[in-house]
């Protein structure tokens, strides 16, 4: 590794390097050795990876050794930003700690709260996790993180993860591993920045705010996945709401009509009573006002970027597909009091016909036969 052309590379200025303490020959013997310890990070870093697939909302996975020159670059920018700090062939292990880099990806921002879970159930960590945030991140969302046991951290460059410092120990020999967890839309902007610009092109400002955008892009893309499966789920919840309701409301007018066909009244009776069950039995619904439903729709989408999408969904919630439930708990009470009602009059053909003139269901009803 030539010295001169890795400064080059890097963007590292002598003076800088001059300031660790440490000379180009201990990187060296740093790599060399770090080289020699890779086939045992590589076992490792396997049994760590086989472990997270087991988790069923870690949709995949991304794991590397860290790059000799990576970890020279490393160890040169840590030492540079302090002086009393020291890294090399003895301790790097210990210092450096993700030369084994594992990145557990989720579909969803909500998923994270599954991995987390895992991983802290299934090895110890050394240390508290770190939530890297960026700047402008709602204090629910920090707040949420603190609450499950994360410290949280401003990153400098906008990236959005969580960080685990875990301890493994396949054999006699303890290493440890670093586990990011972060969503997929996260990973994408991080390696397209990792490329274009972090951490050696932070100097221009064209990059930097064209970086700014695809973050903000990528996290307004989690909150919309995350929307959509919300409002699928909904959606699903009534679809089932609706079907139960049916169900019960179609079994209470079976009910009510065998009570019916049981009465002693002529057949001109009986079709009187029956006719409006028959009208109930269409199982009829109106349009449903979903304004209630998502009272954070239009908060959600203010920016410029969904307005469209706002229009769309606008569109699509105030269509036919989306109906409420037109049996409401009030009509399910009102046929269970008329069943009642019935079974009580049962026994009576001329308090039926009088029920039925007073409420002006049936005009002209004939007088009920008297044996």
């Amino acid at each position: 590794m030539d010295r001169d052309s890795f400064f080059a590379r890097y963007n590292i200025k002598p003076d800088d390097f001059a300031k660790t303490g440490i000379g180009w020959a201990e990187i060296e013997k740093t790599i060399a050795e770090y080289d020699r310890i890779k086939p045992a990070l590589e076992s490792v870093g396997r049994y760590v990876v086989d472990a997270l697939l087991k988790c069923n909302k870690v949709h995949s996975i991304k794991y590397r050794l860290k790059e000799n020159e990576h970890l020279a670059e490393k160890i040169i920018r840590k030492c540079a930003g302090d002086p009393d700090r020291r890294v090399d062939s003895s301790n790097f292990r210990n210092e450096i700690t993700d030369l084994v880099g594992i990145r557990a990806l989720h579909l969803f921002k909500e998923e994270w709260i599954h991995v987390h879970e895992y991983i802290c159930d299934t090895w110890s960590l050394s240390g508290k996790p770190i939530a890297y945030v960026r700047a402008g991140d709602s204090e629910e969302l920090l707040k949420y993180y603190k609450d499950n046991n994360c410290e949280v951290k401003e990153h400098r460059f906008g990236y959005r993860s969580v960080h685990y410092i875990i301890e493994s120990q396949p054999d006699r020999e303890k290493y440890v591993v670093e586990i990011q967890a972060r969503t997929v839309f996260e990973e994408a902007w991080g390696e397209i920045d990792h490329v274009i610009s972090y951490p050696y092109e932070t100097g221009n400002e064209l990059l930097v705010r064209l970086s700014m955008i695809l973050n903000r892009l990528a996290a307004n893309a989690d909150e919309l996945g995350s929307y959509m499966r919300y409002l699928k789920t909904k959606t699903d919840f009534t679809e089932q709401q609706y079907r139960r309701t049916i169900r019960e409301k179609n079994a209470i007018i079976e009910d009510l009509r065998s009570k019916i066909e049981e009465l002693q009244i002529d057949g001109e009776q009986k079709k009187a009573l029956t006719s409006g069950l028959n009208e109930l039995r269409k199982n009829r619904s109106h349009e449903a006002d979903f304004a209630d439903r998502f009272p954070w729709l239009d908060h959600f989408m203010e920016s410029d970027l969904f307005k469209d999408i706002t229009e769309r969904i606008s569109a699509i919630v105030n269509s036919d597909k989306f109906q409420e439930i037109e049996l409401s708990d009030g009509d399910l009470q009102m046929l269970s009091n008329a069943q009642r009602d019935l079974m009580r009059l049962m026994g009576s053909p001329e308090a039926v016909a009088q029920v039925l003139k007073k409420q002006q269901l049936l005009h002209n009803l004939p007088e009920p036969e008297k044996e």
